[in-house]
């Protein structure tokens, strides 16, 4: 299971989408999952640009995200939690930065024993999950 980052679906809701995500996510469709936090974050984008006319286009795209993916998306649970703290303590202790819902997104990936898609390699690329970035994946 792959598990999305918030911006590798923020990125198939741009006017003009990277065509290698877009490729990379039509190989892996069927491998691939949303953290209920990524649906948070892109949820929260949208609700900081209400009225704006964009808003009304992505709250679509968004929506058509999660009708597509009913059944792989997956909830912050209290084993993603205790998982969450130990990763957070973790990058505190090295002193890296690890914004809460890159955090969590990670636990849920974690937790469910999958890797993780992110263009964030930066913050992610520490912590010990499996991580692919989808706008430099060599496809086969």
């Amino acid at each position: 299971m792959i598990f999305l980052d918030t911006n590798v679906i923020s990125e198939t809701l741009r006017k003009a989408p990277d065509a290698a995500v877009m490729n990379w996510l039509a190989v892996h469709d069927d491998s691939l999952a949303i953290p209920t936090v990524t649906i948070a974050e892109i949820a929260f984008g949208i609700a900081k640009i209400r009225p704006d006319e964009r808003s009304l286009l992505l709250q679509r795209g968004l929506d058509a995200w999660r009708s597509r993916f009913a059944g792989r998306i997956f909830p912050f649970t209290e084993q993603a939690a205790l998982i969450y703290s130990d990763l957070m303590g973790a990058a505190h202790h090295a002193g890296r930065a690890l914004s809460a819902p890159d955090g969590m997104i990670a636990a849920i990936a974690i937790v469910n024993q999958g890797r993780l898609a992110s263009r964030n390699t930066r913050d992610f690329g520490a912590l010990p999950v499996p991580l692919i970035n989808p706008w430099d994946d060599i496809l086969p």
